[in-house]
């Protein structure tokens, strides 16, 4: 338990790389905030607006629909707040932590801008993309459809849900401040060897997070390829009855992140008599006061226009997308972590979807340079049969084996052009595409 200022901060569970807390008496100055109640019938979405201090950072549009993805713009941007607590510990979070105490202790300052409510705080990794194929900062400034601003992301092959947890990210920054020494600074301390300095992320968007501090780490982890290491902050709610209340975080029940409430869980008494109450209401069918709506600046775009350099637009090729994601975390690879190349090709054949978790794992393999890659290509491009499924995955093998140019890889692509399947030989023949 803790205070800064007039803020009470209640430990609620240490999680893995983590920590569950309770936070009353805060500012309230950084928030969701419902701009009106009229839902968008096109798209199911409402409109809301990320606010730090009463200076819109971006505008947002969920949907009302958990697995449907919502819409994003940026907004005035953290260079029209004014916020010291963002400062106080910008060069705090670079000096690196080891544990949940440091950076909870580090980030007090911004727990104090929270919102009274339950939050989940993770020291995780975080992608610089959007989860579209896009570099992070390169965002459109007008509304756009975002596959990671989803509760909960469908994967239609399994027929399964996924939350991507908040593992994309999305700019407050505008990019006429970007400076090139501050990302080679950077770059050169993320490959010292020495503990990374983390980013901050305000995770309200499903999959998709909200950069507070860290957008030249995040240049910076692009440039290396690399994932970013960052403090997520994830606001949860009480849900249940009046006799079964829990703490989640998520769309689905997490046993490790959600917390039933009992006189042992540290839950204050006054965000517990909030919520009994609300319940009470709710039975008694007693007409809800409507939500208090933002009345503030305009939401717009203040963000300066930028061309990307090439080395920004490329590395989007080293993350997955919103969909390769949800595939990696729904095939659980972590069976496949010391295998060789040959065990994972006849583990892949006793999957109940091969095709799908061949697919998932040749894309995770590529963008995270696996020592393994070319070999596991190789086999998978081998199969000696052209016919249905197998198809599919010989087409994805030759696909990533694109990136390998030597007489070895040249050989099979030659093989490809006059194997008979016009398919397969099409695809084979954008091998030599940028040969000069």
């Amino acid at each position: 338990m803790g205070f800064f200022s007039n803020t009470k901060i209640n430990i609620i569970k240490k999680v893995t790389a983590g920590i569950v807390i309770a936070v009353t008496g805060a500012k309230a100055a950084l928030k969701c905030e419902l701009i009106s109640m009229e839902e968008n019938e096109n798209d199911m979405t409402y409109p809301m607006v990320m606010t730090l201090n009463g200076t819109p950072l971006m505008e947002m549009h969920p949907s009302y629909c958990p697995t449907c993805c919502g819409l994003l713009a940026t907004g005035y941007g953290l260079d029209n707040v004014k916020c010291t607590e963002l400062t106080d510990i910008s060069d705090k979070i670079n000096s690196g932590f080891t544990g949940v105490d440091d950076f909870l202790e580090i980030i007090k300052p911004l727990i104090g801008l929270f919102e009274d409510g339950v939050y989940l705080i993770r020291d995780t990794k975080t992608f610089p993309v959007d989860g579209d194929g896009h570099f992070f900062w390169a965002v459109p400034d007008e509304l756009k459809y975002y596959n990671a601003y989803t509760d909960a992301y469908y994967i239609t092959d399994l027929m399964q849900l996924i939350e991507l947890k908040g593992a994309f990210l999305y700019p407050t920054q505008s990019r006429d401040r970007y400076d090139e020494n501050r990302v080679k600074y950077y770059m050169n301390l993320f490959s010292s060897g020495k503990e990374k300095p983390r980013a901050i992320a305000y995770n309200a968007m499903g999959g998709m997070s909200a950069l507070l501090d860290g957008h030249h780490k995040a240049c910076a982890a692009a440039r290396l390829h690399a994932t970013l290491d960052t403090i997520v902050i994830t606001k949860g709610h009480l849900a249940g009855d009046k006799d079964n209340i829990q703490i989640r975080f998520g769309y689905y029940l997490d046993a490790e992140y959600d917390i039933a409430v009992d006189k042992a869980s540290g839950l204050p008494s006054k965000l517990y008599k909030q919520y009994t109450e609300q319940m009470a209401d709710l039975y008694a069918k007693k007409k809800q006061q409507p939500p208090v709506l933002y009345k503030g600046l305009p939401v717009e775009s203040r963000f300066a226009k930028r061309e990307w350099e090439k080395c920004y637009t490329d590395a989007v090729y080293y993350y997955p997308t919103a969909d390769q994601f949800a595939g990696e975390l729904a095939c659980d690879y972590s069976a496949i972590e010391d295998m060789s190349p040959e065990d994972i090709y006849y583990y892949v054949f006793q999957q109940e979807d091969p095709v799908y978790y061949a697919k998932i794992l040749m894309s995770r393999f590529v963008w995270t340079n696996d020592k393994r890659t070319k070999e596991l290509l190789m086999k998978f491009a081998r199969y000696n049969s052209f016919s249905g499924d197998t198809k599919q995955i010989i087409a994805a093998a030759l696909r990533g084996l694109m990136n390998f140019k030597d007489d070895e890889t040249e050989k099979i692509f030659v093989d490809f052009v006059v194997c008979g399947d016009d398919y397969l030989a099409d695809i084979a023949k954008d091998y030599w595409e940028d040969a000069e």
